[in-house]
Protein backbone atom coordinates (compact mmCIF):
# COMPACT_ATOMS: atom_id res chain seq x y z
CA UNK A 1 0.00 0.00 0.00
CA UNK A 2 1.05 3.54 -0.68
CA UNK A 3 0.38 6.29 1.81
CA UNK A 4 -2.08 8.88 0.58
CA UNK A 5 -0.97 12.48 0.67
CA UNK A 6 -3.78 13.62 2.96
CA UNK A 7 -5.49 12.60 6.15
CA UNK A 8 -8.13 14.04 8.45
CA UNK A 9 -7.79 14.13 12.22
CA UNK A 10 -6.32 10.80 13.30
CA UNK A 11 -7.52 9.00 10.18
CA UNK A 12 -4.89 8.10 7.63
CA UNK A 13 -5.95 6.97 4.18
CA UNK A 14 -3.68 4.50 2.41
CA UNK A 15 -4.01 4.07 -1.35
CA UNK A 16 -5.53 0.75 -2.36
CA UNK A 17 -3.12 -1.52 -4.34
CA UNK A 18 -5.40 -1.21 -7.39
CA UNK A 19 -4.66 2.53 -7.56
CA UNK A 20 -1.73 3.98 -9.49
CA UNK A 21 0.49 5.59 -6.81
CA UNK A 22 1.38 8.56 -9.03
CA UNK A 23 -2.22 9.72 -9.39
CA UNK A 24 -2.82 12.89 -7.42
CA UNK A 25 -6.49 12.16 -6.86
CA UNK A 26 -6.97 8.56 -5.74
CA UNK A 27 -10.44 7.13 -5.31
CA UNK A 28 -9.90 3.89 -3.39
CA UNK A 29 -8.21 3.66 -0.02
CA UNK A 30 -7.69 1.70 3.16
CA UNK A 31 -8.53 3.43 6.44
CA UNK A 32 -6.21 3.09 9.41
CA UNK A 33 -5.89 5.16 12.59
CA UNK A 34 -2.57 6.75 13.51
CA UNK A 35 -1.05 7.22 15.99
CA UNK A 36 -4.02 5.95 18.00
CA UNK A 37 -7.79 5.54 17.83
CA UNK A 38 -10.15 8.48 17.18
CA UNK A 39 -11.65 10.40 20.08
CA UNK A 40 -14.25 12.80 18.62
CA UNK A 41 -17.22 11.27 16.79
CA UNK A 42 -19.98 13.33 15.18
CA UNK A 43 -23.44 11.74 14.95
CA UNK A 44 -25.81 13.18 12.32
CA UNK A 45 -29.44 12.07 12.16
CA UNK A 46 -32.35 12.34 9.75
CA UNK A 47 -34.44 15.35 10.68
CA UNK A 48 -37.88 14.65 12.09
CA UNK A 49 -37.30 10.91 12.50
CA UNK A 50 -38.10 9.43 15.90
CA UNK A 51 -36.42 6.16 14.94
CA UNK A 52 -33.22 7.97 14.01
CA UNK A 53 -33.32 9.92 17.28
CA UNK A 54 -33.73 6.75 19.30
CA UNK A 55 -30.87 5.06 17.45
CA UNK A 56 -28.65 8.12 17.86
CA UNK A 57 -29.17 8.02 21.59
CA UNK A 58 -28.42 4.29 21.69
CA UNK A 59 -25.22 4.69 19.68
CA UNK A 60 -24.12 7.72 21.71
CA UNK A 61 -24.45 5.85 24.98
CA UNK A 62 -22.49 2.91 23.60
CA UNK A 63 -19.70 5.21 22.37
CA UNK A 64 -19.60 7.15 25.63
CA UNK A 65 -19.25 3.89 27.54
CA UNK A 66 -16.19 3.15 25.39
CA UNK A 67 -14.61 6.49 26.28
CA UNK A 68 -15.27 8.40 23.05
CA UNK A 69 -16.41 12.02 22.82
CA UNK A 70 -19.77 12.27 21.06
CA UNK A 71 -20.92 15.39 19.24
CA UNK A 72 -24.24 16.27 17.59
CA UNK A 73 -25.41 19.26 15.59
CA UNK A 74 -26.28 22.41 17.53
CA UNK A 75 -30.00 22.09 16.73
CA UNK A 76 -30.07 18.46 17.86
CA UNK A 77 -28.22 19.41 21.03
CA UNK A 78 -30.72 22.16 21.85
CA UNK A 79 -33.95 20.36 20.95
CA UNK A 80 -33.29 16.71 21.73
CA UNK A 81 -30.05 15.81 23.48
CA UNK A 82 -28.74 18.63 25.70
CA UNK A 83 -26.38 16.24 27.50
CA UNK A 84 -24.42 15.55 24.31
CA UNK A 85 -21.65 17.86 23.15
CA UNK A 86 -22.70 20.38 20.43
CA UNK A 87 -20.69 20.55 17.22
CA UNK A 88 -19.54 24.08 16.31
CA UNK A 89 -17.89 24.44 12.90
CA UNK A 90 -15.03 26.91 13.01
CA UNK A 91 -13.44 29.01 10.33
CA UNK A 92 -11.70 25.91 8.94
CA UNK A 93 -15.06 24.24 8.35
CA UNK A 94 -14.86 22.00 11.41
CA UNK A 95 -12.77 19.30 9.73
CA UNK A 96 -10.12 19.15 12.45
CA UNK A 97 -12.66 18.86 15.28
CA UNK A 98 -14.06 15.53 14.11
CA UNK A 99 -12.25 12.19 13.72
CA UNK A 100 -15.21 10.15 12.47
CA UNK A 101 -18.73 10.92 11.20
CA UNK A 102 -21.74 8.63 11.60
CA UNK A 103 -24.96 9.33 9.70
CA UNK A 104 -28.36 7.87 10.58
CA UNK A 105 -30.85 8.33 7.77
CA UNK A 106 -30.94 8.16 4.00
CA UNK A 107 -28.99 9.71 1.16
CA UNK A 108 -30.26 13.17 2.08
CA UNK A 109 -28.73 12.80 5.53
CA UNK A 110 -25.37 11.90 3.97
CA UNK A 111 -25.53 15.02 1.79
CA UNK A 112 -26.46 17.12 4.81
CA UNK A 113 -23.53 15.65 6.75
CA UNK A 114 -21.14 16.52 3.92
CA UNK A 115 -22.48 20.09 3.89
CA UNK A 116 -21.43 20.55 7.52
CA UNK A 117 -17.81 20.76 6.41
CA UNK A 118 -17.57 23.97 4.43
CA UNK A 119 -13.91 23.64 3.57
CA UNK A 120 -11.56 21.97 1.12
CA UNK A 121 -9.40 20.48 3.87
CA UNK A 122 -9.16 16.73 4.54
CA UNK A 123 -12.56 15.46 5.71
CA UNK A 124 -13.11 12.85 8.42
CA UNK A 125 -14.21 9.41 7.22
CA UNK A 126 -17.94 8.70 7.30
CA UNK A 127 -19.97 5.61 8.22
CA UNK A 128 -23.55 5.71 6.91
CA UNK A 129 -26.34 3.64 8.45
CA UNK A 130 -29.53 3.12 6.46
CA UNK A 131 -32.56 4.65 8.19
CA UNK A 132 -34.10 6.49 5.25
CA UNK A 133 -36.11 5.81 2.11
CA UNK A 134 -33.70 4.64 -0.59
CA UNK A 135 -30.30 4.52 1.05
CA UNK A 136 -28.07 4.26 -2.01
CA UNK A 137 -25.23 5.89 -0.04
CA UNK A 138 -26.02 4.07 3.22
CA UNK A 139 -24.80 0.44 3.04
CA UNK A 140 -24.77 -0.39 6.76
CA UNK A 141 -27.62 -1.79 8.85
CA UNK A 142 -28.27 0.36 11.92
CA UNK A 143 -29.15 -2.72 13.98
CA UNK A 144 -25.57 -3.95 13.56
CA UNK A 145 -23.93 -0.69 14.61
CA UNK A 146 -21.84 -2.26 17.39
CA UNK A 147 -20.09 -4.71 15.08
CA UNK A 148 -19.70 -2.12 12.31
CA UNK A 149 -18.31 0.67 14.48
CA UNK A 150 -16.08 -1.72 16.43
CA UNK A 151 -14.47 -2.80 13.17
CA UNK A 152 -14.09 0.76 11.88
CA UNK A 153 -12.71 2.11 15.15
CA UNK A 154 -10.17 -0.72 15.31
CA UNK A 155 -8.90 -0.22 11.75
CA UNK A 156 -5.15 -0.63 11.49
CA UNK A 157 -2.38 -1.82 9.20
CA UNK A 158 -3.21 -5.46 9.91
CA UNK A 159 -6.99 -4.99 9.61
CA UNK A 160 -7.69 -1.99 7.34
CA UNK A 161 -11.18 -0.91 6.34
CA UNK A 162 -12.09 -0.19 2.72
CA UNK A 163 -13.00 3.39 1.82
CA UNK A 164 -14.21 5.11 -1.31
CA UNK A 165 -12.91 8.65 -1.67
CA UNK A 166 -16.00 10.26 -3.14
CA UNK A 167 -15.35 13.27 -5.35
CA UNK A 168 -16.64 16.67 -4.26
CA UNK A 169 -17.07 19.71 -6.46
CA UNK A 170 -16.19 23.23 -5.44
CA UNK A 171 -18.71 25.65 -6.94
CA UNK A 172 -17.97 29.38 -6.99
CA UNK A 173 -20.79 31.79 -7.79
CA UNK A 174 -19.86 35.12 -9.40
CA UNK A 175 -21.98 38.24 -9.78
CA UNK A 176 -22.49 39.98 -13.16
CA UNK A 177 -19.59 42.26 -12.15
CA UNK A 178 -17.29 39.23 -11.73
CA UNK A 179 -17.22 39.42 -7.93
CA UNK A 180 -17.26 36.23 -5.88
CA UNK A 181 -20.65 35.85 -4.16
CA UNK A 182 -20.39 32.45 -2.48
CA UNK A 183 -18.56 29.11 -2.45
CA UNK A 184 -20.25 25.73 -2.12
CA UNK A 185 -18.89 22.18 -1.84
CA UNK A 186 -21.17 19.50 -3.27
CA UNK A 187 -21.10 15.73 -3.09
CA UNK A 188 -23.76 15.15 -5.77
CA UNK A 189 -24.37 18.06 -8.10
CA UNK A 190 -24.74 21.71 -8.91
CA UNK A 191 -28.02 22.48 -10.68
CA UNK A 192 -28.69 25.59 -12.75
CA UNK A 193 -32.28 25.78 -13.95
CA UNK A 194 -35.15 28.08 -14.93
CA UNK A 195 -36.64 28.13 -11.44
CA UNK A 196 -40.32 29.12 -11.23
CA UNK A 197 -40.39 30.68 -14.72
CA UNK A 198 -42.13 28.40 -17.29
CA UNK A 199 -39.64 29.08 -20.08
CA UNK A 200 -36.26 27.81 -21.20
CA UNK A 201 -33.02 29.45 -20.19
CA UNK A 202 -29.89 29.99 -22.27
CA UNK A 203 -26.53 29.10 -20.72
CA UNK A 204 -23.05 29.44 -22.17
CA UNK A 205 -20.84 26.47 -21.28
CA UNK A 206 -17.04 26.75 -21.07
CA UNK A 207 -14.65 23.85 -20.36
CA UNK A 208 -11.00 24.63 -19.62
CA UNK A 209 -11.48 28.21 -20.88
CA UNK A 210 -12.93 27.05 -24.21
CA UNK A 211 -16.52 27.71 -25.27
CA UNK A 212 -18.07 24.26 -25.79
CA UNK A 213 -21.72 25.01 -26.44
CA UNK A 214 -24.62 27.29 -25.67
CA UNK A 215 -27.38 25.41 -23.89
CA UNK A 216 -31.09 26.02 -24.37
CA UNK A 217 -32.89 23.87 -21.84
CA UNK A 218 -34.83 23.83 -18.60
CA UNK A 219 -31.52 23.45 -16.82
CA UNK A 220 -28.04 21.98 -16.64
CA UNK A 221 -26.49 19.62 -14.08
CA UNK A 222 -22.79 19.43 -13.23
CA UNK A 223 -22.52 16.18 -11.29
CA UNK A 224 -19.91 14.06 -9.57
CA UNK A 225 -19.80 10.27 -9.99
CA UNK A 226 -21.80 10.04 -6.74
CA UNK A 227 -24.38 12.37 -8.27
CA UNK A 228 -24.67 10.20 -11.38
CA UNK A 229 -27.31 8.11 -9.58
CA UNK A 230 -29.26 11.15 -8.37
CA UNK A 231 -30.94 13.95 -10.37
CA UNK A 232 -28.62 13.39 -13.33
CA UNK A 233 -29.85 9.80 -13.64
CA UNK A 234 -33.50 10.87 -13.71
CA UNK A 235 -32.91 13.09 -16.75
CA UNK A 236 -30.93 10.51 -18.72
CA UNK A 237 -27.36 11.02 -17.52
CA UNK A 238 -24.71 8.30 -17.50
CA UNK A 239 -24.35 6.00 -14.49
CA UNK A 240 -20.75 6.15 -13.25
CA UNK A 241 -18.97 4.19 -10.52
CA UNK A 242 -17.73 6.44 -7.67
CA UNK A 243 -14.08 5.49 -8.22
CA UNK A 244 -14.11 6.82 -11.81
CA UNK A 245 -12.34 10.22 -11.98
CA UNK A 246 -14.79 12.27 -14.02
CA UNK A 247 -17.43 14.99 -14.10
CA UNK A 248 -20.86 14.80 -15.70
CA UNK A 249 -22.55 17.51 -17.74
CA UNK A 250 -26.23 16.60 -18.07
CA UNK A 251 -28.95 18.77 -19.65
CA UNK A 252 -32.46 18.98 -18.23
CA UNK A 253 -35.08 18.88 -21.02
CA UNK A 254 -32.80 20.31 -23.73
CA UNK A 255 -34.31 22.09 -26.73
CA UNK A 256 -32.09 20.08 -29.08
CA UNK A 257 -32.62 16.32 -29.38
CA UNK A 258 -28.92 15.93 -30.23
CA UNK A 259 -27.73 17.29 -26.88
CA UNK A 260 -26.54 14.14 -25.17
CA UNK A 261 -25.03 14.07 -21.67
CA UNK A 262 -21.24 14.36 -21.50
CA UNK A 263 -18.66 12.66 -19.29
CA UNK A 264 -15.64 14.93 -18.80
CA UNK A 265 -12.26 14.51 -17.09
CA UNK A 266 -12.49 15.45 -13.43
CA UNK A 267 -9.54 17.81 -13.95
CA UNK A 268 -11.64 19.98 -16.27
CA UNK A 269 -12.62 23.45 -15.09
CA UNK A 270 -16.28 24.09 -15.98
CA UNK A 271 -17.81 27.58 -16.17
CA UNK A 272 -21.52 28.14 -16.81
CA UNK A 273 -22.43 31.71 -17.76
CA UNK A 274 -25.89 33.27 -17.95
CA UNK A 275 -25.58 35.76 -20.85
CA UNK A 276 -25.92 39.45 -20.12
CA UNK A 277 -28.69 39.76 -22.70
CA UNK A 278 -30.76 37.03 -21.08
CA UNK A 279 -34.38 38.11 -20.67
CA UNK A 280 -34.80 36.26 -17.39
CA UNK A 281 -32.92 35.13 -14.32
CA UNK A 282 -31.81 31.58 -13.61
CA UNK A 283 -31.62 29.69 -10.33
CA UNK A 284 -28.87 27.56 -8.83
CA UNK A 285 -28.85 24.98 -6.05
CA UNK A 286 -26.13 22.83 -4.55
CA UNK A 287 -26.97 19.27 -3.49
CA UNK A 288 -30.57 20.48 -3.36
CA UNK A 289 -29.70 23.25 -0.90
CA UNK A 290 -28.81 26.94 -0.85
CA UNK A 291 -31.12 27.86 -3.72
CA UNK A 292 -30.17 31.25 -5.12
CA UNK A 293 -31.22 33.51 -7.98
CA UNK A 294 -28.73 34.30 -10.74
CA UNK A 295 -29.05 37.63 -12.50
CA UNK A 296 -28.10 37.92 -16.19
CA UNK A 297 -24.30 38.09 -16.43
CA UNK A 298 -23.75 35.74 -13.47
CA UNK A 299 -21.39 32.78 -13.69
CA UNK A 300 -20.74 29.56 -11.79
CA UNK A 301 -17.32 27.92 -11.85
CA UNK A 302 -17.18 24.20 -10.94
CA UNK A 303 -14.00 22.23 -10.40
CA UNK A 304 -12.99 19.12 -8.49
CA UNK A 305 -12.25 19.75 -4.83
CA UNK A 306 -8.79 18.71 -3.77
CA UNK A 307 -10.10 16.75 -0.80
CA UNK A 308 -12.76 14.07 -1.40
CA UNK A 309 -15.11 12.65 1.21
CA UNK A 310 -13.88 9.30 2.60
CA UNK A 311 -16.86 6.95 2.88
CA UNK A 312 -16.42 3.60 4.62
CA UNK A 313 -17.52 0.66 2.49
CA UNK A 314 -19.37 -2.50 3.41
CA UNK A 315 -17.36 -4.47 0.84
CA UNK A 316 -14.14 -3.95 -1.08
CA UNK A 317 -13.56 -1.74 -4.11
CA UNK A 318 -16.88 -0.77 -5.77
CA UNK A 319 -18.88 -3.67 -4.31
CA UNK A 320 -21.30 -1.37 -2.48
CA UNK A 321 -22.01 0.57 -5.67
CA UNK A 322 -22.79 -2.51 -7.75
CA UNK A 323 -24.98 -3.79 -4.92
CA UNK A 324 -26.79 -0.45 -4.87
CA UNK A 325 -27.56 -0.22 -8.58
CA UNK A 326 -28.75 -3.83 -8.78
CA UNK A 327 -30.62 -4.21 -5.48
CA UNK A 328 -31.87 -0.66 -4.86
CA UNK A 329 -32.10 0.93 -8.31
CA UNK A 330 -33.06 -2.42 -9.92
CA UNK A 331 -30.58 -1.92 -12.77
CA UNK A 332 -31.22 -4.44 -15.57
CA UNK A 333 -33.93 -6.07 -13.47
CA UNK A 334 -35.49 -8.72 -15.76
CA UNK A 335 -39.05 -8.07 -16.85
CA UNK A 336 -39.77 -11.68 -17.86
CA UNK A 337 -41.12 -13.65 -14.95
CA UNK A 338 -42.21 -10.60 -12.99
CA UNK A 339 -45.83 -10.92 -11.98
CA UNK A 340 -48.15 -8.74 -9.95
CA UNK A 341 -50.73 -10.95 -8.26
CA UNK A 342 -52.75 -7.92 -7.10
CA UNK A 343 -52.80 -5.32 -9.87
CA UNK A 344 -54.25 -1.93 -8.95
CA UNK A 345 -57.94 -1.39 -9.62
CA UNK A 346 -59.38 1.55 -11.49
CA UNK A 347 -60.91 3.93 -8.94
CA UNK A 348 -64.64 4.52 -9.08
CA UNK A 349 -65.30 7.89 -10.67
CA UNK A 350 -68.72 9.46 -10.18
CA UNK A 351 -70.03 12.24 -12.37
CA UNK A 352 -71.87 14.88 -10.39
Amino acid sequence: MVEASRSAGKAKLMAHPSEIPTLKLQRRAHLIWEPDQPRNILLVKKQGSEDASAKLWEISQWLLSKGYNVMVEESVHQLEFPTLMPYHPRDNGGCEQVDLCVSLGGDGTVLHMASLFGCDDPLPPAVSFAMGTLGFLTPFDAEDFKATLSRVLAAGVSNPVFCTLRTRKTCKVYSPQGELRSVHHVLNECLIDRGPVPAMIKLECFVDDEHVTTVQADGLIIATPSGSTAYSLSVGGAVVAPSVPCSLLTPVAPHSLSFRPLVLPESSDIVIHLPEDSSRCAWASFDGRCSMELAPGSSIQCFTSECPMPVVNLGKLDHDWYEGITQKLKWNDPIIGRRNSNPPKLPLLRNS
